[in-house]
Parts: structure tokens; C-alpha cells; sequence
């Protein structure tokens, strides 16, 4: 199990084991949301690994249930006491975006705090059924393959309209 750690205080328990940040995006332990069917394809453009293979994430998609928001992004990583870790990247719990958009994802490396993954999110637009051009943010992911915690900085929520794509971290 992945250690759940608030940063600056500002999180907030929104289930036993998730977070939520400023009423936004949470982090919870692997469900059903998880499940191997949700897995979108084609493989090589919806998933990266960082860490040597050690760091996998990928999208999955509850088959657009429900339509506004079924765009979830799933997240391996190395537990210490458990070996792996299996989390989900959502709006809020069972809940997720209009979109993810992982091929305009970024990363970078910190040795004293982690692997930090920044991950563009939009949420659904209801006049045209598409992404809220106004919704779209990044979501900064601070994963830390030596303790095992994972949590989302609050830093990291700031607009993204049009990020740029730099996976140079990321292996295909």
C-alpha cells in the first residue's frame, strides 16, 4: 500500500485510504475502476514507465460511464512493504475527468523528493459535450519510489491550455 502523506496540510481524507486536494483531484487505492477492461488502447500511446520500469501509468476509460467524466489515470509504483502499489488519478472518487492527456504529460527528478509527473486534466464542457478549454490543468504527482508515498502537490494545479510535450523521461 502506497503511503498517503498531505502536503502542507492542505489535503483532506475523502475515503479511507485517498486524498483530495482543495476539493480537486484525488488519489485512491486501486477499485474497480482499475479493472483490466478499462485499460485504453493502443497500448504504446496510453501508457509510460519512468524509474527503469519501476513507475508504470496508464489511462483507462470506465467505458464513458458516467458520460461526463470516465477518463482515469492509473498508477504503479514501488512499495516498500508491499512490493507494488496500485493507485487511480481521479476527479474525485469513482468520478473522473472529461479527459486525461497523457501524450502532452511531463516529467522531472528530484533525488531528494521523487519522481514528479505532471499530468494535463480537463473536466467536461456541458454546452458542447467536449473538454472545458477553461477546466484544463495540470496535476503535479510526486511519487517516491524509496518510501512509497505518492501524493499530489497542490502546486500543480494551474492552467495548462496548451502544454507542452517533453516525455523525455518516459519509455514507450
Amino acid at each position: 500500500m502506497a503511503k498517503f502523506v498531505p502536503f502542507l496540510g492542505i489535503c483532506t481524507a475523502t475515503s479511507f485510504l485517498g486524498l483530495s486536494v482543495a476539493g480537486a483531484q484525488t488519489i485512491e487505492s486501486c477499485d474497480w475502476v482499475a479493472s483490466a477492461a478499462n485499460l485504453v488502447e493502443p497500448w504504446a500511446e496510453t501508457t509510460r514507465t519512468y524509474g527503469d520500469g519501476a513507475v508504470r501509468i496508464a489511462l483507462l476509460d470506465t467505458g464513458g460511464e458516467p458520460a461526463c467524466c470516465s477518463s482515469h489515470l492509473l498508477i504503479l509504483s514501488p512499495d516498500p512493504e508491499y512490493g507494488q502499489a496500485c493507485n487511480i488519478l481521479s476527479d474525485q472518487p469513482g468520478t473522473g475527468f472529461r479527459q486525461v492527456f497523457l501524450e502532452q504529460s511531463d516529467s522531472g527528478y528530484d533525488p531528494s523528493q521523487g519522481l514528479l509527473l505532471t499530468i494535463p486534466v480537463g473536466r467536461l464542457d456541458p454546452d458542447t459535450g467536449g473538454v472545458d478549454a477553461a477546466s484544463i490543468e495540470s496535476v503535479e504527482i510526486r511519487i517516491n519510489q524509496a518510501s512509497g508515498e505518492l501524493r499530489i502537490e497542490t502546486g500543480g494545479a494551474s492552467p495548462a491550455t496548451s502544454p507542452g510535450v517533453k516525455n523525455s523521461d518516459a519509455k514507450k
